[in-house]
Formats: C-alpha cells, structure tokens, sequence
C-alpha cells in the first residue's frame, strides 16, 4: 500500500530542484555582473598589473602615467 509521502516525494524533491535552479540562477546572475565590472574596470586602468602584462604580450605600449 501506498504511503502519503511516497506520493509526494516527488513534488518535494521536484521543488528543491526549483529553490536550487533558482539560487544557482541568482548566483550567476551576480558573478556575470561582479565579472563585467572587473573587466570594465581593468579596461580603464592605466597601472593595471593586468592590462599591463596584457598590452606587453600584444606588442603594444603601455602609458603607466596617470
């Protein structure tokens, strides 16, 4: 025979899915913005370690001055 939460361990494992799906969701949501942030961030810095290593290896020349 049948028990109640044997019909509904489905739905419930169903709607952690959902809760996860929508945490993970949010999660990527804000590590896609902290990234474009950084990366704007870095476009515009002068005396950026990053940008500066970066120019280096595509041959250009860096202005390290303010």
């Amino acid at each position: 025979m049948l028990k109640l939460s044997d019909l509904l361990a489905p739905q419930t494992r169903l709607l952690q899915q959902e809760r996860e799906i929508k945490r993970l969701r949010s999660e990527l949501q804000s590590l896609r913005s902290q990234n474009t942030s950084m990366r704007d961030g870095m476009r515009r810095c002068v005396t950026c370690e990053y940008r500066i290593d970066y120019k280096n290896r595509q041959g250009g020349t860096t202005d390290t001055t303010g």
